[in-house]
């Protein structure tokens, strides 16, 4: 798919930085997706436990990802990891990220500091790549980058009240092992969640869904639902399709709170999921159903999938 689009001739990427989620969204609106010949090459939406969560539990996987890539030699690595997990021993499902959570801060902080420290000041952050193609669209974005941050920021500054509000924070990456960077520590965030809660002896969830095209305020937690330890946000914030990571002490039922928020996000207008397939946790729309009963109709590809039986011919 990637072949059928032009090979940019100059390319920029920005750690974008937001007081709250009204400005980040009114960023996705103004300035990224504010028309269709203009969209920037990725935008990449991260919360502060995000980047908290990579930061504590996600250094190793990052700079593997950055000095290895995603070829052969990692494919081996996670092979190893994997065989480790599933020896039969009590402690082996847990050993290898008790590990990578136990040396995490053995090393340097897996991202130059110019972005850390946007990151831990600031709670809403966007990593966004632009191209040039030969046709302006580098500088028409630049444009409106430039114009929304100097209307927020001329806002805030002359807004004596608000004095204790954040302006918006641009800082790009200026080297191409900064890029690199930047992009391994955003692809590690489901990763790092996990070692975190292993690493902390506590417990998570993990719902992936997506939010109306013209929305994205976050889905509030049902007010029954008990208190997180934390809430991981991260997105592909073009297209509004968000990962959310849980993270609960222990003896909360997750189950419970899990199916609660699936509920909030139906609420609010989402569609759960967004990404990975309906699976067996899932319950499919009617239409989808019988698509794959057609398809299947002896029920021996995908049992059980979004909610069908798991019986032979589907129990008929």
């Amino acid at each position: 798919v990637h072949d059928t689009f032009p090979v940019a001739k100059e390319k920029r990427m920005f750690w974008v930085s937001f007081p709250d989620m009204e400005t980040t969204l009114a960023f996705r609106r103004d300035v990224c997706l504010n028309n269709p010949k203009d969209l920037p090459i990725s935008c990449e939406y991260l919360d502060r436990d995000s980047v908290d969560i990579i930061d504590r539990s996600g250094r190793i996987a990052t700079y593997m990802i950055r000095y290895l890539g995603m070829g052969d030699i990692m494919g081996i690595l996670w092979g190893i990891k994997s065989a480790i997990e599933g020896l039969p021993f009590s402690w082996a499902p847990i050993i290898t990220d008790k590990l990578l959570h136990t040396f995490n801060n053995w090393v340097p902080e897996c991202i130059p500091g110019k972005f850390m420290t946007a990151g831990r000041k600031w709670d809403h952050h966007c990593m966004v790549a632009v191209g040039e193609f030969g046709d302006g669209t580098l500088d028409r974005f630049m444009k409106r980058m430039d114009e929304f941050v100097k209307k927020h920021n001329d806002a805030v500054v002359a807004d004596v009240k608000t004095s204790d509000r954040k302006i918006v924070s641009i800082v790009e990456a200026q080297t191409p092992s900064e890029v690199t960077a930047l992009n391994a520590f955003r692809f590690v965030a489901a990763l790092a969640f996990k070692t975190y809660c292993v690493g902390e002896d506590i417990q998570g969830i993990s719902v992936d869904y997506a939010l109306p095209k013209n929305g994205g305020p976050v889905p509030p937690l049902p007010p029954s639902a008990a208190t997180p330890l934390r809430r991981m946000r991260y997105s592909h914030f073009g297209c509004n399709v968000v990962h959310e990571d849980i993270a609960y002490a222990l003896g909360v039922d997750t189950h419970k709170e899990k199916m609660a928020f699936k509920h909030v996000v139906e609420e609010e207008g989402g569609k759960l999921p967004a990404e990975h397939g309906h699976g067996t946790e899932y319950h499919a729309p009617e239409s989808a159903q019988k698509r794959w009963m057609n398809m299947d109709p002896l029920n021996v590809l995908n049992p059980g999938v979004g909610g069908l039986s798991t019986l032979p011919k589907y129990g008929k």
